[in-house]
């Protein structure tokens, strides 16, 4: 008796786990066959009003909205967001870790050697030097030959810095490399003389200012653009399906008028064209 008892339960046991195994084997056929493809999206998680965590820790800002929107237009693709300090977003590229970059990447040929660069841009990104409110000896950047400029590892920024001074070795403009400062201490740090100045969009200057002791002008941005481009997402160099089909939707967005409203929702103004 207590042998048949055994064997019920035994064969109990075994069709629970077969029919566990079907279900599993099913869900997997599902997700399979619904062609749905997780795409992870690398953005950062402290540059506002681009890519940021809000007050309940849930990433915000116009990459996420961006994103969100390509996302929409792409049924084949579901996105997934990992965020990370700005330096690490490319590592995470660089390790198979993420499938995308966005973090406001403008063209540079050192990036282009090493990612496949978006074809379609969406957002313009016009930088100036940008240095303390009263300073007047500062229009280029032959004026901060041997003075100190705030940039950070991995920037656009710092890639114009350091090939400057490639080409200019007698002396050299002196980089301070300072990541994930707040926008108290970039402002505070240029109106005390820590640097002599910055790169910024002039965008940027006046989001800083308005947050700055009642909106001041504490800084502002002087002479010529040190460069004007846009900004791409980034995929790795084999990733052409994925490059290809977001292109495509940001083109959407952007004909549809649904992008300029997003840059206008989000950062104030549409910074899809030409400044």
């Amino acid at each position: 008796m207590n042998q048949w008892i055994k064997k019920l339960a035994l064969n109990a046991v075994l069709t629970a786990f077969g029919a566990a195994m079907l279900t599993g084997c099913g869900k997997k056929a599902a997700a399979a066959d619904s062609g749905v493809t997780k795409v992870v999206v690398g953005t950062g998680n402290a540059y506002a009003p681009y890519c940021y965590l809000d007050e309940k820790g849930e990433l915000a800002g116009y990459e996420y909205e961006v994103l969100k929107a390509v996302d929409e237009v792409l049924p084949q693709y579901e996105f997934e967001y990992q965020t990370s300090d700005f330096a690490n977003v490319l590592i995470s590229l660089d390790a198979g870790k993420i499938d995308l970059a966005a973090h406001q990447y403008e063209y540079n040929k050192e990036r282009d050697e090493k990612y496949l660069f978006g074809k379609e841009p969406y957002t313009t990104y016009v930088t100036y030097l940008a240095v303390a409110g009263d300073r007047t000896d500062i229009q280029s950047l032959h004026d901060l030959k041997g003075r100190k400029v705030k940039s950070s590892t991995g920037s656009n920024s710092v890639y114009i810095l350091e090939n400057y001074n490639k080409d200019h070795p007698d002396n050299p403009i002196k980089i301070d490399y300072v990541n994930n400062s707040t926008d108290e201490e970039t402002i505070t740090g240029l109106v005390n003389g820590v640097w002599d100045a910055t790169i910024l969009t002039k965008r940027d200057a006046e989001k800083l200012n308005k947050n700055y002791e009642g909106g001041r002008e504490a800084i502002k941005v002087t002479g010529e653009p040190i460069q004007s481009s846009s900004t791409y997402f980034l995929f790795a160099k084999a990733n052409t399906s994925l490059q290809e089909a977001v292109d495509g939707a940001v083109k959407q967005l952007r004909e549809s008028g649904r992008l300029a409203q997003i840059s206008k929702d989000v950062i104030g103004g549409d910074y899809t064209e030409s400044e």
